[in-house]
């Protein structure tokens, strides 16, 4: 296995290949989660879980993609994050005020106006059970979870990504004075104690926040110090990807499964993800010249934002249409849901496009 020359100079990574690879790992990490929801409702029902709508028959290949998933999608789009974020404070030099202000209006802004608009009246007017919204919640009811912060389905990553990022921007001036390791051993730190008493924080998904506090530590540690990780990849890249896979694999199958070790292997899994995308970042300008895949990664984040609850309504209609088979139903059901989302990505769009001209026009 060999990385592409262009990818790695004499100086290391350079800057916008390290964003452009970034870029594809998260846009496949998103196009994951979308898959991980269209085929949860055929996992092993788990009344304690986060999702709470269960098809009748459930699948083994289901419950093998979100065993394996969890442990890779999540903490790989979180290292990637981190990643960005180093890169973005290092070009725009911004204090840690402006920083968190503009977090708070990408991730806090769309997480309010996802849950007023979007998330509460369709779970109400279909009766989709959800962690914190049994069935036969009433609207009001609905919309008192979902203020509150425990209503969240997939938008509890939009309130853990603000967290995590409010939390490393606080911390960056100590980063810049002490060295580059301080803050992710301060992020372990506070991922043990959120870990440990973070469940008295119910609210907005506070308690969450352990494990992506080290992922995205980790993220930042890859870009400080991606000059020498990108020598060290391009000398041995086939061993160093085996090595970290089987690491990853033991891990995750034959370890005890402490929080401790179930970090480590999100860490290994992220970091597999992480090298797989670089040797694969040679063929980004060709994924790029697919117009479906380019429409995609342009569009990832508002594809995660509008995705639910369309895979649980596929689901429901793809069912009643008499359809039992649990891997082909699956199948369908991300077809389906993908297609979906992407018209309502398209309408919202042509909305956001429509809004802009009329609120830029002057008034005569």
């Amino acid at each position: 296995m060999i990385i592409n020359k262009e990818y790695i100079s004499s100086a290391g990574l350079r800057d916008s290949t390290f964003a452009s690879h970034m870029a594809l790992l998260k846009t496949l990490c998103l196009l994951g989660v979308i898959f991980s929801h269209a085929v949860y409702p055929f996992t092993e029902p788990d009344p304690d879980g986060f999702w709470s709508f269960f098809a009748e028959r459930h699948s083994e290949a289901a419950d093998f993609f979100i065993f394996w998933g969890e442990v890779v999608i999540i903490p790989s789009f979180m290292l990637a994050s981190g990643s960005l974020a180093a890169l973005s404070a290092e070009r725009r030099r911004r204090g840690a005020p402006a920083y968190i202000a503009d977090r708070a209006k990408r991730l806090l802004v769309p997480w309010f106006l996802l849950t007023v608009f979007w998330m509460v009246p369709l779970y109400t007017l279909f009766d989709i059970p959800a962690y914190n919204r049994p069935e036969g919640y009433t609207l009001a009811q609905t919309y008192s979870a979902g203020l509150e912060g425990l209503f969240t389905d997939h938008l509890w990553f939009l309130l853990v990504l603000f967290w995590v990022s409010v939390f490393f921007a606080a911390l960056s001036p100590l980063a810049n004075r002490l060295g580059g390791l301080l803050v992710p051993a301060l992020a372990l730190v506070a991922a043990l104690l959120v870990n440990e008493y973070g469940r008295i924080l119910t609210w907005y998904a506070v308690w969450e926040t352990s494990g992506p506090l080290i992922w995205f530590g980790l993220g930042t540690v890859l870009f400080r110090y991606r000059d020498g990780i990108g020598k060290t990849l391009a000398r041995h890249p086939l061993t160093l990807f085996g090595l970290n896979f089987v690491l990853f694999v033991v891990t995750a199958l034959f370890a005890a499964q402490t929080t401790p070790i179930y970090w480590l292997t999100c860490c290994l899994g992220a970091l597999t993800a992480f090298q797989a995308c670089l040797y694969l970042a040679r063929f980004h300008g060709r994924l790029r010249g697919f117009r479906p895949y380019r429409y995609f990664e342009d569009n990832a984040f508002r594809f995660y934002l509008f995705h639910i609850p369309g895979s649980y309504l596929t689901c429901r209609m793809l069912t009643a249409a008499g359809l039992s088979s649990p891997l082909p139903l699956m199948l369908l059901s991300f077809a389906c849901n993908l297609c979906l989302t992407a018209c309502i990505v398209a309408v919202f769009n042509i909305l956001r496009k429509y809004l802009a001209r009329k609120l830029s026009t002057k008034p005569r």
